[in-house]
């Protein structure tokens, strides 16, 4: 799958000073931009970016994601309230108007030019979220932008989720859907599964290494930071504290792991690379590096690595779900239609149920119909 164009967080080179002489605090889920990319939009402009609310903060920035929620404000706006009730002057303002002021362009503004996952979703009944991972796989569209928190689309990826939505009306079986779709575009057979799909907890490492901190252990590190990595707001403290732990133990396995999930999920796909391949070379016997190593190998379009770490994973863990399924679907889309076939029953012996197992079934009985004409 091509890469998906991401929001710029290039400053305008007429606001290139905008936010000088500023401390800016953000508070909540941002839509646009990640938050370590906000901070460094405002530190590239003359600003400062503290982790909490101060008396020297002057713009609490609050993500769109729930801006200004009056049922659970953030400790962060609290305290912005309270130091503004002893005469403070933080400017409280919306992540929008924050994009505004950076010359970037607002989720309303996107939301103008292109079609969002939710307006198509919403015209276009069928395509549940599901079904837009399912034929994103196969190529059929990609995002025009793809921010923090949503997906825009052109007209001509419109015209497309329209002839699946019909299909599917049609009840045709969502293989032969992505079959007759791919057929006119197929450029290139490869195919991804997210991270996120199947995420194992425990996974990859960084050759980047954090100061030592010696007042803990690298135990105590990777477990702070395996709390931390459950959000998606501290993933830079959980990167720190993994950091942390690798620099006391450099053959800490499990911390790499976890540390290539954050960075794959920021699309660093080179750094969790490296991570990945550290990690399978100290734990050569972990199925679940060789189950992530094949995701990203898929990512780049490095098929045969890609098959490769997929069947590692299974020759250690023969009865891993996700890489039947995802091992399947690459074989599938390279024409192999009998190892595809193997695979796919495998999966249902191991997952009879839920939505990746009817997935798994239409392929399988598709090419029943296809061998009986």
């Amino acid at each position: 799958m091509s890469a998906v164009t991401t929001q710029p967080v290039e400053v305008a080179s007429d606001q290139s000073s905008i936010f000088a002489n500023q401390t800016v605090v953000f508070t909540g889920k941002l839509a646009s931009l990640q938050r370590r990319e906000a901070q460094a939009l405002v530190q590239k402009s003359g600003g400062t970016t503290p982790s909490g609310t101060n008396k020297n903060a002057t713009l609490l920035v609050i993500g769109d994601e729930g801006y200004l929620n009056e049922i659970s404000k953030s400790n962060k706006l609290k305290r912005a309230e309270e130091i503004n009730a002893g005469g403070g002057q933080i400017r409280i303002i919306s992540e929008s108007e924050f994009l505004e002021m950076a010359g970037l362009e607002s989720h309303s503004t996107l939301a103008e030019k292109y079609y969002s996952l939710e307006r198509v979703q919403s015209v276009f009944p069928k395509i549940r979220p599901d079904l837009v991972k399912y034929f994103a796989r196969w190529g059929l569209f990609k995002p025009a932008v793809k921010t923090n928190a949503h997906q825009y689309y052109q007209f001509k990826d419109l015209l497309v989720f329209r002839r699946i939505n019909e299909l599917l009306n049609e009840g045709l079986p969502l293989r032969k859907i992505a079959a007759r779709l791919a057929e006119p575009q197929s450029s290139s057979p490869q195919i991804s599964l997210s991270f996120e799909e199947f995420k194992p907890r425990g996974q990859i490492l960084s050759l980047h290494i954090a100061p030592q901190k010696a007042e803990r252990t690298a135990e105590e590190w990777y477990t702070l930071g395996y709390e931390y990595d459950v959000n998606p707001d501290t993933h830079e403290k959980a990167i720190e504290a993994y950091e942390n732990a690798l620099t006391q133990n450099p053959n800490y396995v499990e911390a790499m792991i976890n540390l290539a999930n954050i960075y794959y999920a920021r699309r660093e796909l080179r750094r969790g690379r490296q991570l990945l391949e550290r990690a399978v070379q100290l734990s050569p016997n972990n199925h679940t590096i060789y189950y992530n190593l094949g995701n990203l190998y898929d990512e780049v379009a490095e098929l045969e690595k890609s098959i490769h770490s997929y069947q590692k994973a299974l020759d250690l863990q023969p009865h891993y779900e996700p890489a039947l399924f995802n091992l399947a679907l690459v074989y599938e889309r390279l024409g192999l239609v009998g190892k595809a076939e193997i695979l796919w029953r495998q999966y249902l012996v191991v997952e009879p149920t839920g939505e990746w197992a009817a997935i798994a079934r239409e392929h399988l009985q598709g090419k029943q119909r296809d061998a009986t004409g």
